[in-house]
């Protein structure tokens, strides 16, 4: 009992919604490419890959969300440390940082969407760390309530 007691409701709750926001977002982009595809010919078998595509990305999302922020910064530090030892390596983490960097500015208002959903997710995991959970048990968390919120987004949207 004292596991739920300490838990951070609040942080819970804006999690699940703001995961609940995302899968009614990829519902709707797949309704979307329903009405586009039924026009076109063989629409039925590519419309149901695309729903499951859709899905799958976006799981997969949220399951690297959840091991990004639950990973140990030593082991991300020790390969960036590692990474960053050849000069040649450097310049091209810069380049390419640099490219991603014009990407994310040219397309904010999808970006801006992934940054909300990182943000939640880190919140949840400060309150958890906070509490004293451990980083399996956050993990766990995490990706429990994100996969609750995503698929309650989901199925409203389905439903409505």
């Amino acid at each position: 009992m004292l596991f739920v007691k300490k838990l951070p409701w609040a942080s819970l709750f804006l999690l699940i919604f703001t995961y609940g926001v995302f899968g009614w977002l990829i519902s709707a982009e797949e309704r979307k490419l329903e009405l586009t595809l039924v026009w076109s010919e063989g629409a039925q078998a590519s419309l149901s890959e695309i729903s499951w595509l859709l899905w799958a990305m976006g799981t997969v999302y949220i399951l690297l969300i959840a091991l990004a922020l639950t990973a140990p910064f030593t082991l991300i530090r020790n390969f960036y440390s590692s990474w960053l030892k050849s000069d040649t390596r450097a310049f091209s983490s810069v380049i390419i940082g640099a490219f991603f960097s014009v990407i994310i500015i040219r397309w904010i208002e999808v970006f801006i969407r992934i940054l909300v959903l990182i943000a939640a997710a880190a919140l949840v995991r400060l309150d958890l760390q906070t509490a004293g959970y451990s980083r399996w048990q956050a993990f766990g968390i995490l990706l429990f309530i994100s996969l609750t919120g995503f698929s309650l987004g989901i199925m409203t949207n389905q439903r409505f």
